[in-house]
């Protein structure tokens, strides 16, 4: 009890320590009035309509994902609890550490009664563990392959021991049983499971991250960057390594320290890669804002479900 207090102190100093620097990095740095003169020649209604639109079907692909993961255990819930509970807390998950929120889907469901949370956190478990495999087999690649080919062989190894950890915890939640003995949510979660679904859920987790990427393309190319898809793959991955590491909610200050560098690397002038990390943040509260209209339409929307079952005939 006394470690595990120390470790989320320590991990309290050194988010603080990383948010303080990267502030004071960009304070000093950034080229403030050139980067918000960039901003304000962006067509911002288009800008929105543009990221509500993707961000709309990559949060189709994350229920479905989610639905498949469960369905075996609730097979009566409707898609639309799923797309609803998914709209806003995926999209509202960007404002806490990791994005770790995202997990509240499961307590969502448990209070409407529809999920039990033993099956609910082998689900939430597979879902991580495939994007972190997702995500960091593209920072892998792109460090071993891509731009970033002649990076420090550091940034080389912790890509790669991150592929290597994600697979062998897909072993352990898919495969791995010592005598028998497996904790009592993963028998759960396993029951009724097949490679079929994993399989399905790989390819929506792969397909989601794909639409991730697409969102940050249209941002970019609102200021003006123009990046083969290749390269938004890589600076979306390391970026969102980033950020989950730092473990700052919402990657505040980290995130637009790192966009910016990774940017520059690939050859974007300074002053356009400090706007190109401020739009990406602008995309980020559209993709909040998205969730907060959901969060308060979503109770009228269930009080006029609840109203036509009530009025339609049997």
């Amino acid at each position: 009890m006394r470690s595990r207090s120390l470790v989320n102190r320590l991990a309290v100093v050194v988010a603080i320590s990383l948010f303080t620097t990267s502030v004071f990095y960009l304070v000093r740095t950034f080229q403030w009035r050139e980067a918000i003169a960039i901003l304000f020649e962006v067509n911002i209604l288009k800008l929105v309509l543009l990221i509500l639109l993707s961000h709309f079907g990559y949060i189709i692909v994350r229920a479905y994902r989610w639905r498949s993961s469960v369905r075996h255990v609730i097979p009566h819930v409707a898609f639309m609890d799923y797309y609803w509970i998914t709209a806003v807390v995926v999209s509202l998950s960007i404002l806490t550490p990791g994005q770790l929120g995202e997990a509240l889907k499961i307590e969502l469901m448990k209070r409407r009664g529809l999920l039990d949370r033993l099956p609910g956190a082998g689900a939430f478990a597979l879902e991580r563990t495939l994007d972190l495999v997702v995500i960091s087999g593209i920072a892998a690649s792109s460090l071993i392959f891509g731009n970033f080919a002649a990076s420090s062989p550091a940034l080389k190894r912790g890509a790669v021991t991150l592929v290597i950890l994600g697979i062998a915890s897909l072993y352990f939640l898919l495969r791995f049983d010592p005598g028998g003995r497996i904790a009592p949510w993963l028998i759960k979660f396993r029951l009724g499971g097949s490679p079929r679904v994993w399989i399905s859920m790989a390819v929506l987790t792969a397909l989601s991250w794909g639409l991730v990427a697409a969102i940050w393309d249209i941002a970019l190319r609102a200021v003006e960057i123009h990046l083969a898809f290749s390269q938004v793959l890589s600076l979306m991955s390391l970026v969102t390594i980033g950020t989950i590491l730092s473990f700052i909610p919402g990657g505040w200050g980290v995130s637009e320290v790192v966009t910016t560098a990774i940017l520059t690397r690939m050859g974007v002038v300074a002053v356009a890669a400090q706007a190109g990390a401020l739009i990406l943040r602008i995309q980020a509260l559209i993709i909040i804002l998205f969730g907060l209209t959901h969060l308060m339409l979503w109770p009228i929307w269930r009080i006029r479900m609840k109203a036509w079952c009530y009025d339609s005939p049997d």
